[in-house]
């Protein structure tokens, strides 16, 4: 009896194209979910995300970075706030901080009530279906754009570290001390070499050695671990 009455419901449903809540569209939804998780299984067991190295507070060098799935949300904020400092408008930084978010999220929990136009095909809704491409780019755009510039900066650190500890006496290239002469602060002049081709002359063990324990008038720098193997990394390539 109780099948029959089942039976009689869900043909009542269709002819008025209600599609019942159980088991039509929760078991649906059901198996959905349980390949999704059973395929994350299989991935992660046959290539586990890698771990990176544990935290280190004196590493000054590291450049800090989200997951890669948060990397858009970083990126949009390093660019909104480029944009930001450019308008003049670093006294309103809560705006881009927290009002515009609040507000997209707001707008994104607002659209099911402001959209209530009943078809179903995306083709037949241009305004959404724009939304929707308009926001999967923006999410690819940022993310690939803060990859990229986190790569640039972690390949670009032993430059800064270079540009900020080295340079002051030493010449590179056409950069740094150019004059081949330091005046120390006790009035004594130093002659630096310069470190153009330094991976041609001393080994990467001398290089180590000379920055950890300087000797021949070069002061001691106190650079972290990090630090240093990352010149050392980068100028025993200079030859």
């Amino acid at each position: 009896m109780e099948e029959e009455l089942h039976h009689h419901k869900a043909k009542e449903y269709q002819s008025s194209g209600v599609v019942p809540f159980w088991p039509e569209h929760l078991l649906k939804e059901m198996v959905v979910g349980f390949t999704a998780l059973l395929t994350l299984a299989i991935f992660a067991h046959f290539n586990p995300a890698p771990l990176g190295p544990p935290a280190d507070p004196g590493d000054w060098a590291f450049q800090p970075a989200p997951d890669w799935y948060f990397y858009f949300v970083q990126n949009f904020f390093d660019v909104g706030g480029y944009y930001w400092s450019v308008l003049g408008l670093t006294n309103l930084d809560w705006v881009l901080m927290f009002l515009i978010p609040v507000l997209g999220i707001a707008l994104f929990y607002a659209v099911p009530f402001i959209d209530r136009y009943p078809e179903r095909r995306l083709l037949k809704r241009p305004l959404m279906l724009g939304l929707m491409l308009f926001g999967i780019a923006s999410i690819g755009y940022f993310t690939a754009n803060g990859v990229y510039n986190h790569d640039y900066l972690v390949a670009h650190e032993p430059i800064n570290i270079l540009q900020t500890s080295c340079e002051n006496c030493h010449q590179m290239g056409n950069a740094g001390n150019t004059s081949g002469v330091y005046r120390l602060p006790d009035g004594q002049y130093i002659y630096p070499p310069p470190l153009t081709h330094v991976g041609s002359i001393m080994s990467p063990d001398q290089i180590r050695r000379q920055l950890v324990s300087p000797v021949g008038g070069m002061p001691n720098l106190g650079l972290p671990p990090a630090a240093v193997e990352y010149l050392v990394n980068y100028l025993s390539q200079q030859k």
